[in-house]
Formats: structure tokens, C-alpha cells, sequence
């Protein structure tokens, strides 16, 4: 448990640095909840965006919200990652993946709008999309599958 923290702890500084506004400013556990209003996206785009890409997190929620239809954040959590065996270092990598989801996420939103069929249409053809979910996958078979033979 002590290494999903400071996995946790990593995720969330390395997002700070990047001039994401985490909701508590950081964490104390395992979870961290990004505000995504401040680049002006919903949780619910972003979601689709990470989803393609082979990354997992929930939307959520968040203080200030209009409600939970549009949400204006995402859960991120590092349990799963840990069983897999990354450690701290790992976790800068994967900053950049959900930094780089966000601004792919900004350019369909922005090309394409804000609605989600639009938006979907937009995730489509996008070819940074491709990218990213090939590096997101490059990255995630270094680490072995927890019950899983390989």
C-alpha cells in the first residue's frame, strides 16, 4: 500500500508541474481527482479520449459542477499500475500520457465541439490518437499482468 502512495503522490506532482489543478491539490491516498474545467473539458470527453487510448479513469463530479450529467473532473487512481510493478518514475510517463490526452481532447473539442456525438466523430480520425494509444501500449507491456501468464 505504501508504494501505490507514493505512486499516487508521484502522479499528482507530476501533474502539478504540468499546471493541472488537482482538486485537493495533491493527495493523501490512493486516488487523485483532476479539475478539467480549468483546460475546458468535461470529465465525460476526456474519459472517451483516455478510453481510446487504452488508459482507464472515471469521470466524476466535482465542486462547482452543474451537476453529474457533465461532469468537470476524472478519478485517477495508481492501484492498478502498482500490482503491475511501477514504481514513481512511471508514473512521470504516464503524467505525460493523460497530459497529452488533455490536449488532444482540447483540439477535438475545439475542431469538432463540445457535444459527445460530435466529439466522438472527432476522436475518429484524429491521428494523435493513434499515437498516443501506441505509445500508451508500448509502454504498458513492459509490465507483467498480475494472474497472468505471459
Amino acid at each position: 500500500m505504501q508504494q501505490v502512495k507514493k505512486n499516487a503522490q508521484a502522479l499528482a506532482s507530476a501533474l502539478l508541474r504540468r499546471k493541472c489543478r488537482l482538486v485537493t491539490g495533491g493527495t493523501d491516498n490512493h486516488l487523485l481527482l483532476w479539475d478539467l474545467r480549468t483546460l475546458g473539458l468535461t470529465g465525460k470527453n476526456y474519459e472517451k479520449v483516455c478510453e481510446t487510448c487504452h488508459m482507464t479513469l472515471n469521470k466524476i463530479a466535482i465542486f462547482g459542477d452543474n451537476g453529474a450529467i457533465t461532469p468537470g473532473g476524472v478519478r485517477i487512481g495508481t492501484p492498478a499500475m502498482t500490482s503491475r510493478g511501477c514504481v514513481e518514475a512511471d508514473f512521470e510517463i504516464i503524467a505525460e500520457f493523460l497530459f497529452k490526452a488533455a490536449h488532444i481532447a482540447s483540439t477535438v473539442q475545439r475542431e469538432h465541439g463540445k457535444m459527445q456525438k460530435a466529439f466522438l466523430k472527432g476522436l475518429q480520425s484524429n491521428k494523435d490518437i493513434i499515437d498516443l494509444r501506441n505509445r500508451v501500449e508500448n509502454f504498458a507491456t513492459q509490465f507483467a499482468m498480475p494472474g497472468f501468464d505471459i
